[in-house]
């Protein structure tokens, strides 16, 4: 990254990408992911990005970013897919199974999950 500052290398790739995961700033940048969470953190209380953990994924987002209208259906999707099996969630499941598995480790994500099928 040589000797460019990181906050407004991190501003300057929100403002071209939009929404960002703190891991994808951080691989770009060559910087851990540690640093970039503390650039990161800097920026927020300075009031110029806001964070929103989708699924295990944490978005920077420039504040006046409408950052829903950026990110992908199938990134959070497959967060989401991440999220389940996480909980023991396989995908050759059923919803019925998986509501079962849920109910135990995840009440608030199976709830999630009956919401999505129309069962709440």
């Amino acid at each position: 990254m040589g000797s460019r500052d990181p906050k407004e290398a991190i501003l300057d790739i929100l403002r071209r990408e939009g929404p960002v995961p703190i891991y994808r700033l951080a691989k770009e940048l060559g910087l851990s992911y540690g640093a970039v969470q503390w650039y990161v953190f800097s920026l927020e209380r300075d009031g110029v990005v806001e964070t929103v953990k989708i699924g295990k994924r944490r978005y920077v987002a420039l504040k006046a970013t409408d950052w829903m209208g950026n990110v992908r259906v199938s990134d959070v999707l497959e967060d989401f897919l991440l999220t389940l099996s996480a909980f023991g969630v396989k995908p050759d499941m059923t919803v019925g199974e998986a509501l079962g598995v849920l109910e135990r480790k995840a009440p608030h994500i199976a709830e999630l999950l009956r919401k999505m099928m129309g069962k709440s």
